[in-house]
C-alpha cells in the first residue's frame, strides 16, 4: 500500500512537471504580470519574503543538483573541443555581449547596467536540457555543460562582474563570493549527497524519483521572480525612457546570442546539429533566478529588475528558436 501511494504521488508530480515544461513561457509571463500588479497595489506582501531570498535560491540549486550526475564530469576530457566552445560562449561571449549592450543603452542607469552585466556571468539555465531534449540534441553534452558552468560560476560570477561592471558600481567581489559559496557550494554538495542516498536505496530505479525535483526548482524560481518584480515596481517610474532601458537590451541580447553561438558552432567549428543545439541552449540561456538572487543580495534590489524583465525575453526567444530549429531553418 505504501509503495502504491508513493507511485500515485510520483504520477501527480510527473504531471505537474509536464505542465510546467509545456506552459513555462506562459507561467513566466503570468508571474511577472502578477508581480507588477501586487507591487503596484500591495507591495508590503512581498517585503516580508525578501529576508528568505537566499533560502529560496539554495532550495532551487539543491533540487537542480539532484538531477545532475556530477560523476560524469570526467567525460569533459573526452569532449574537449565542445566543452571549450561551451565554456567560451558561456563565460566570454555572453558577458562581453551583455557589457556592450549595458554601456550602449543603460549607461545612464548604472545599477541596471551592473545587474544586466552580472546576468551574463552566471551559469546556463536549468531548462537547457529540456530544450535540447525536445529538439533531439546532445542531452549528455547539455548536462555536462550545466554541471561545469554551475561549479565554475562560483568563481566567474564575482570576478567577471567585478571586471566588467566595476566602472558602474563598487562590486564587493569577496562579499559576492561568500554569497555564492552559501547558495552554490552548500546546495550542490547536498544535491550530490541526496542523489547518492537515492541511488543506494533504489539502485537503478533512482530515475523514477528524479522527476520530483525539477517542479520544485521551477516553482521556487517563479517565486523569486515574483518577489523581484513586486519589490522593484514601486521604486520606479515607468517612463518611456525607463521602458527602453529595460526592454531594448534583452530584446537584442538573446537573438544575437543564439545566432552568434549557432554561427560559431555550425559554420566555423563545423559541429554536428545535435551538438550545436546543446551548446546554443546551454550558453544562450542563463540561470536568471540565480542572477536575480545574487544581484538582489549583493548589489541591491534595483539591480535585479533588468534580469527579471530579461526572463520573459529569454523564454520567448528559446521558444522562437525552437520553432526555427524544428523547421530546419538553421
Amino acid at each position: 500500500m505504501v509503495q502504491l501511494k508513493i507511485l500515485e504521488n510520483l504520477s501527480i508530480i510527473v504531471r505537474i512537471d509536464n505542465f510546467i515544461r509545456n506552459y513555462y513561457s506562459y507561467l513566466i509571463i503570468s508571474t511577472v504580470t502578477l508581480g507588477i500588479i501586487v507591487g503596484k497595489t500591495n507591495p508590503s506582501i512581498t517585503r516580508g519574503l525578501t529576508p528568505y531570498m537566499l533560502y529560496f535560491i539554495a532550495i532551487m540549486i539543491w533540487t537542480m543538483s539532484v538531477t545532475i550526475r556530477f560523476s560524469d564530469l570526467s567525460l569533459a576530457f573526452k569532449r574537449g573541443r565542445l566543452i571549450i566552445c561551451g565554456l567560451f560562449t558561456n563565460f566570454i561571449f555572453l558577458p562581453i555581449l551583455c557589457y556592450v549592450l549595458a554601456i550602449s543603452i543603460m549607461s545612464r542607469y548604472p545599477i541596471y547596467a551592473t545587474g544586466f552585466i552580472l546576468m551574463g556571468t552566471v551559469p546556463c539555465a536549468g531548462m537547457n536540457v529540456v530544450w535540447t531534449g525536445l529538439l533531439k540534441g546532445d542531452v549528455a553534452l547539455a548536462l555536462l555543460l550545466g554541471a561545469l558552468t554551475m561549479i565554475l560560476g562560483i568563481v566567474t560570477i564575482p570576478f567577471l562582474t567585478g571586471i566588467l561592471a566595476g566602472v558602474y558600481a563598487s562590486v564587493d567581489i569577496l562579499g559576492m563570493l561568500n554569497i555564492l559559496v552559501m547558495v552554490l557550494i552548500g546546495p550542490i554538495t547536498l544535491g550530490i549527497i541526496t542523489r547518492n542516498i537515492l541511488e543506494k536505496r533504489s539502485g537503478l530505479k533512482v530515475g523514477k524519483y528524479l522527476p520530483a525535483f525539477p517542479p520544485i526548482a521551477a516553482i521556487t524560481a517563479m517565486i523569486l521572480m515574483f518577489i523581484m518584480v513586486a519589490v522593484n515596481i514601486p521604486t520606479i517610474s515607468l517612463s518611456g525612457d525607463i521602458l527602453v532601458v529595460l526592454l531594448a537590451p534583452p530584446l537584442i541580447l538573446f537573438p544575437v546570442a543564439f545566432g552568434g553561438i549557432h554561427l560559431l558552432c555550425n559554420k566555423i567549428l563545423k559541429c554536428a546539429r545535435k551538438q550545436t543545439i546543446a551548446i546554443v541552449y546551454s550558453s544562450g540561456m542563463k540561470h536568471l533566478p540565480l542572477a536575480m538572487g545574487v544581484a538582489f543580495v549583493s548589489l541591491g534590489q534595483q539591480a535585479a529588475l533588468p534580469i527579471a524583465v530579461a526572463a520573459i525575453f529569454q523564454t520567448l526567444n528559446a521558444g522562437l528558436f525552437y520553432k526555427i530549429f524544428q523547421k530546419g531553418s538553421m
